[in-house]
């Protein structure tokens, strides 16, 4: 998230194959010199996990091997796991080819302690793999005491001109033993994407971020460029994950009278939206409950200054060409009737405002379509068609709305959803660490099998004690949510960049990633594969058959309070198996 085009399901599992066993030696060399019985270096897929515990196979330590696919513009990880081994270092043979060394990154895998299992899963206590610390080839690690897995990231440029096969030897040192030779190979598919094509809002707290620096915070956020060189890293880093923030990028400066500098706040707003930017293709305009005025003055929509800020705002975007990646998100869960009348009204005074540059701003509204009551309340809202544009849509309530959905896309209308831990989190994809990474990476099939435009989190770093609002230290305390249930992770899919304790000593440097947001990415680039093979001919049919393989909804189709969600695999070698076979057509139907 690179092989020949003629390799089949059965000869690639879990896109990690066994090489050649003329490699089998070196690694009973390392295995030797490392000075234990259990000593073992093996490799994994990205979307599986080892644990302090876990032990290889015999069939994984005889000829460990990375055999990876891409498209352009496409990452795609393996995981090196070392069991028994107190240092390492990984270099790349001389012969290796500069389009793997140049483009792959390293990361160490650590390990968080969950104290408290995140409720109604019946998950266990113990230590999980997630946060990913970046490091240096070329550079001696030291490893703890357990079994730690590294991970390597791939990523093919976009417009490469590099389709076809390419190799490599990386070599794992461990001090003066002898090295071990994992060959590297990477197959690059004819075919790619620019950027990722769903649409994303996932919230990010400054806040949060400011904290994680510690002593450092004070000198990065008081200075305005360094504050900025901090948010563009962080910006990109979550940019090249198919993230876009769903909280505002920065704030303009606005009179009592509605006004701001239009030309300053673009300038700021560039280096995010602009096609030779970080071109987000989804971005919050700043209107929010406390913004730009307090509280009661920007909700009152028969205010003159909010229809004169909306009205430069609205002609701000359509004159640098970003209006069709602006939305206004400013009610969140409405609810009653009331709240979804006040809904109508914002919408009317936004829309109003954007008309006046000759286009319609997109109003989301996280609430769904009831043509009628569905009992408490859940009443009709059909008064809300004409004005909403994006309905955000919970996914515990969409597979009881799905009659009503397509009714608004059929209107023009973009359907997005996004989820939490509930009761049901046994059940419903969701971020928490204790679950398998397939959960994050089901999205983009689910997404592809129900039309689903955008996926929607209120949180990436929610980096507070729930109970306190007090600095939570992600890395070592791990629950995000409690109040009537707990969860671990959920609304937190990053962690501090800037963390000394394991050798991030960059306060500019981006978060760091997880497990689950890379499960995330593959998942979303997993749909780009299915949207490109859905416009060739008989695409239609390989991809339904590649959707049954990983999910099935097997109850009818209703409008009304059900809660039935669709079944999933959690095997991470079925969505490689259907992902090659997307890949495999693609490519059969260029040639």
């Amino acid at each position: 998230m690179e092989r020949t085009s003629s390799r089949t399901l059965q000869t690639r599992p879990a896109r990690l194959t066994a090489a050649t066993l003329t490699f089998a030696a070196a690694a009973l060399l390392l295995l030797a010199a490392a000075g234990t019985a259990h000593a073992a270096v093996w490799v994994i897929p990205a979307t599986d996990r080892a644990f302090p515990t876990t032990q290889a196979t015999a069939r994984q330590v005889a000829a460990p091997a990375i055999k990876l696919d891409a498209a352009e513009n496409e990452y795609e990880g393996a995981q090196v796991v070392l069991s028994g081994v107190h240092d390492v270092t990984f270099t790349w043979s001389t012969d290796s080819d500069p389009l793997i060394t140049q483009n792959t990154a390293l990361d160490q895998v650590y390990y968080v302690n969950v104290t408290q299992p995140t409720s109604n899963l019946r998950a266990s206590a113990g230590e999980y793999p997630d946060p990913l610390a970046p490091r240096d080839f070329g550079k001696s690690l030291s490893v703890p005491n357990e079994t730690t897995a590294f991970y390597l990231l791939t990523h093919v440029p976009y417009t490469s001109a590099a389709a076809g096969d390419h190799t490599a030897t990386l070599i794992v040192q461990s001090g003066q033993d002898a090295p071990l030779q994992i060959p590297f190979s990477l197959h690059v598919w004819p075919f790619g994407w620019s950027k990722l094509s769903t649409r994303t809002g996932f919230a990010l707290n400054q806040r949060a971020l400011q904290l994680s620096l510690g002593d450092a915070g004070r000198k990065v956020w008081m200075n305005m460029t360094e504050r900025r060189k901090l948010l563009l890293n962080t910006y990109r880093m979550l940019s090249e994950h198919g993230v876009s923030s769903v909280a505002p990028l920065e704030l303009p400066v606005v009179s009592d009278s509605g006004h701001f500098d239009s030309q300053a706040y673009a300038a700021t707003l560039a280096p995010y939206l602009d096609a030779g930017g970080l071109d987000m293709n989804a971005t919050r305009i700043p209107w929010v409950r406390w913004f730009p005025w307090r509280f009661e003055s920007a909700y009152n929509a028969s205010s003159p200054r909010l229809s004169t800020y909306l009205t430069e705002l609205c002609a701000m975007y359509k004159q640098h060409g970003w209006q069709d990646q602006a939305y206004a998100y400013i009610m969140d869960e409405t609810t009653k009737s009331s709240e979804e009348h006040a809904a109508e009204q914002y919408a009317r005074v936004l829309h109003a405002a954007s008309a006046k540059s000759g286009y319609r701003i997109k109003f989301l509204l996280t609430d769904d379509p009831r043509p009628r009551s569905l009992g408490g309340v859940k009443q009709a809202n059909g008064f809300l068609n004409d004005d909403v544009d994006i309905w955000g849509v919970r996914y515990f309530y969409f597979f009881g709305r799905i009659p009503a959905l397509r009714q608004q896309q059929a209107a023009g209308k973009e359907i997005w959803w996004y989820t939490y831990a509930n009761g049901q989190v046994a059940k419903i994809p969701n971020y928490v660490i204790e679950k398998p990474n397939t959960d994050e990476r089901v999205w983009g099939w689910l997404m592809q099998q129900w039309n689903v435009d955008g996926l929607m989190n209120w949180g990436l770093n929610e980096w507070f004690k729930p109970n306190t609002g007090s600095w939570r230290d992600p890395y070592q305390d791990t629950l995000s949510y409690h109040r009537v249930a707990s969860a671990n992770g959920d609304c937190s899919l990053i962690y501090p960049g800037y963390y000394p304790r394991y050798g991030l000593d960059d306060p500019y440097a981006a978060p760091v990633s997880s497990l689950r947001l890379e499960a995330l990415r593959d998942g979303l680039e997993d749909r780009e594969y299915l949207r490109l093979a859905k416009t060739l001919p008989g695409g239609d049919a390989v991809v339904a058959r590649a959707l049954r393989s990983i999910t099935t909804f097997p109850y009818p189709v209703v409008q009304k309070n059900v809660f039935n969600f669709p079944k999933y695999s959690n095997d991470p070698a079925a969505y490689e198996n259907a992902r090659l076979t997307a890949a495999n057509f693609i490519q059969a139907q260029q040639q």
